[in-house]
């Protein structure tokens, strides 16, 4: 299909979770939002409240920090709505937080320290309403999943780095989980897509 290479609504966490415990400073964080394609209208909520809006994308939002998720919204005409959460690391959130359009929850380990600081960065792919082919379709999808796949291998690797002797193993078996249900999703969404008759 002539992409780059997808970013599956990737939570860019680099940097993040670096050292040991450490005080944030500061009640507000900058959000750079990114969408593939550009061009999206972003609205961010927690508790039902809208807390940012990114439109059009690229930009950066102003958020309070909190131990609450914000949910996202973004649409753009010709693409399926994306929806998802973005999980402050207090939460420890896992792969398996996935909501239609399919935020990526990254696992994250609890005593990184910034407990209520969310992503600096997070990139949202929007799948195309209509595909030219099955080909153009599948090939989506397969750019979709193999994003994904090496995005786990990172979090799994960045898990048995980090993680205390006695919850390495439930931390990996939870990664795993949330693997094979956003395989599970991106499969059954392919499935769905819809393809251009001649």
């Amino acid at each position: 299909m002539g992409r780059r290479l997808l970013g599956l609504v990737l939570v860019v966490i680099a940097g993040l979770f670096t050292g040991c415990a450490t005080v944030v400073s500061g009640t507000t964080q900058s959000i750079g939002v990114n969408t593939d394609p550009e061009g999206a209208d972003c609205q961010f909520r927690r508790k039902g409240v809208l807390v940012g809006r990114v439109n059009p994308t690229p930009g950066t939002m102003q958020v309070g920090k909190d131990h609450e998720s914000v949910s996202v919204l973004c649409t753009k005409e010709g693409f399926e709505d994306t929806a998802g959460v973005i999980g402050s690391e207090f939460q420890a959130m896992t792969l398996g937080n996935i909501l239609l359009g399919g935020v990526v929850g990254v696992v994250v380990d609890a005593a990184s320290g910034a407990m209520m600081k969310y992503p600096e960065s997070v990139t949202f792919t929007l799948i195309p309403k209509m595909f030219d082919s099955a080909a153009a379709r599948d090939q989506f999808f397969a750019d979709l999943r193999d994003t994904f796949l090496a995005e786990y291998a990172e979090v799994v690797a960045r898990i048995k780095s980090k993680c205390a002797p006695e919850n390495c193993e439930n931390e990996i078996k939870a990664a795993e989980a949330g693997r094979d249900s956003r395989l599970a999703d991106i499969e059954k969404r392919r499935l769905l897509a819809k393809v251009k008759t001649s």
